[in-house]
């Protein structure tokens, strides 16, 4: 029960900003009474972070998946295109200003921190790239991810030619 309300929210803070929900605005998206709601969450604020945890498991657990797959193309298209299709608002927070609330700032620098650790054991042990140009790496699926569908969405996306200039930068020696 806690999980399916817990993925509504994050649907909701995926479309919106913090600012721009209130407990009463997702009480009724939730169909339920705004006690109730605190009886789960005891503030936004923790709501919030409860469901950016939530968020934050689903991204770790597709991210191990993800490094597993042997085909770097398809890997490379799988992390630009997760975030959006799944919703997933723990890879998009960074760029809507939760930075700006101290409780969430330090629960999100501690994950981007725990998710840098990810991409480092993956990503470098396989294919012993630099740390420098692991962050650079990382810097750009994540940027590709969060412009994913500014950029057309899948349909004018030409995945081959980005997937194979990442990886003639990055993994072509």
């Amino acid at each position: 029960m806690k999980s399916k309300i817990l993925q509504k929210i994050e649907n909701l803070f995926f479309e919106n900003a913090f600012a721009e929900l209130s407990m009463d605005e997702i009480a009724a998206n939730l169909w339920m009474k705004k006690a109730s709601l605190y009886y789960h969450f005891p503030s936004k604020e923790m709501m919030f972070i409860e469901v950016l945890n939530y968020s934050y498991e689903k991204y770790k657990i597709f991210l191990t998946k993800i490094f597993k797959e042997e085909d770097l193309s398809k890997m490379l298209k799988s992390m630009i295109t997760f975030p959006f299709e799944n919703k997933n608002l723990y890879s998009i927070v960074l760029q809507r200003w939760y930075c700006k609330i101290d409780s969430i700032k330090e629960f999100i620098s501690t994950k981007v921190s725990d998710n840098q650790k990810i991409f480092s054991t993956w990503i470098w042990d396989r294919y012993g790239i630099s740390h420098e140009t692991l962050l650079i790496f990382g810097c750009v699926i994540d940027d590709l991810s969060k412009k994913y569908c500014i950029l057309g969405c899948p349909s004018n996306i030409d995945f081959e030619n980005i997937t194979e200039e990442i990886i003639r930068l990055f993994f072509k020696k």
